[in-house]
């Protein structure tokens, strides 16, 4: 899974790279040239080599930074680096989008995740399912094809499914049902539906 965290990583660069590039383009008044471009960009990526979340990239934006000082034009080879990378992204499974979902909720609000089971005490702020849900939800293509089950002790389960519902994925989260014993809420993931579908 280490591939699809660079590639989710290297995917987030490109795009903010560019975004800068085309914001501060549309705010002058001026043609930009190459020259100028490459400039703005070494001074974007700059900040992004001490960043953590750019860690598993960083000899990567080293080269882009070595590339703009010989005179070769980034704007384009991060054009063509955004462009490959959403070719390869087209190629994840649902089960590797449920992975960037759990990464992130891990990464950015703390929620971890495990696989259930009858030998262990479930923990609050950790959601679980297990082995026989995940393969009644997935088909063997690793497409999620029924609503996921996931369960996690907490007071406040709205809060999840809002930030699992705004994190911009292919998955919505319903709240199903509170145990009032445990405060184990039970979530069901749904795949959200696309154009094709």
């Amino acid at each position: 899974m280490s591939k699809l965290k660079y590639h989710q990583v290297f995917t987030n660069l490109t795009t903010l790279a560019l975004l800068h590039l085309y914001s501060h383009m549309e705010m002058s008044v001026r043609f930009v040239p190459i020259k100028k471009r490459n400039e703005l960009l070494v001074k974007f990526l700059k900040k992004q080599i001490g960043l953590p979340c750019n860690a598993i990239i960083k000899k990567d934006i080293k080269v882009l930074i070595a590339q703009a000082r010989k005179g070769n034009n980034i704007e384009k080879k991060l054009g063509e680096l955004h462009k490959v990378n959403c070719q390869y992204g087209e190629k994840f499974t649902d089960a590797d989008h449920l992975f960037i979902l759990l990464t992130y909720l891990y990464e950015e609000h703390g929620f971890g995740s495990m696989l259930d089971s009858p030998d262990i005490e479930r923990e609050p702020g950790i959601l679980y399912t297990d082995n026989e849900l995940i393969d009644a939800s997935f088909s063997d293509q690793h497409i999620l094809t029924k609503p996921l089950p996931l369960f996690i002790m907490m007071d406040e389960p709205s809060r999840l499914v809002d930030i699992i519902n705004s994190h911009g994925g292919m998955f919505i989260a319903e709240h199903l049902s509170t145990s009032l014993d445990d405060r184990c809420v039970t979530l069901l993931l749904h795949k959200l539906p696309t154009p094709e579908n």
